[in-house]
């Protein structure tokens, strides 16, 4: 957009630039059984063994809920591809950025406090290895609530302002 700040100057939208430009990558790794064959490259195999042997998620390890297997297919179907579309429209200031950052900040903190309150009604793992899951959840789900937030905001104010001048 013409007259923009740069991404440099909008500190929350580097913020979510960053997110997002590792969130799109990450998300091969957890969707990693979903994905076809040319997709299936050795790096997230190895990464999801990595993160399934440190951290004794059994979402990964076991038959997941059904539920889960959704959020699983939300994350290919909607959030890989809005990642790669918010890297670009953080970048270049698109109008449409908090229309679309609200949605993913309201869905990833709803699925993702699911995840948690499922982690912690399990009884076959320990409090250490649910606060672990959790330390990599949490902060996940504060991300979420929090771009939600801040795209209400930017929303109401674009809201109020046009309707000030109607």
């Amino acid at each position: 957009m013409a007259g923009s700040l740069s991404i440099w100057n909008r500190k929350r939208d580097l913020i979510y630039f960053v997110f997002f430009a590792i969130h799109a990558p990450l998300s091969l790794v957890d969707t990693f059984p979903l994905l076809p064959s040319f997709l299936q490259a050795d790096i997230f195999a190895q990464l999801r063994q990595f993160y399934v042997s440190t951290y004794n998620d059994k979402f990964f390890q076991e038959t997941p809920p059904p539920w889960f297997s959704a959020f699983i297919c939300m994350e290919l179907l909607y959030h890989l591809p809005l990642s790669i579309w918010a890297t670009g429209g953080l970048l270049r200031d698109n109008p449409m950025v908090p229309v679309h950052l609200l949605v993913f900040g309201v869905q990833a903190f709803i699925t993702t406090v699911t995840c948690l309150v499922e982690v912690w009604s399990w009884t076959d793992r320990t409090d250490a290895e649910k606060q672990n899951i959790t330390m990599l959840y949490g902060p996940y789900a504060a991300l979420g609530g929090l771009m939600a937030l801040d795209m209400i905001g930017r929303l109401r104010g674009r809201l109020v302002q046009k309707s000030k001048h109607e």
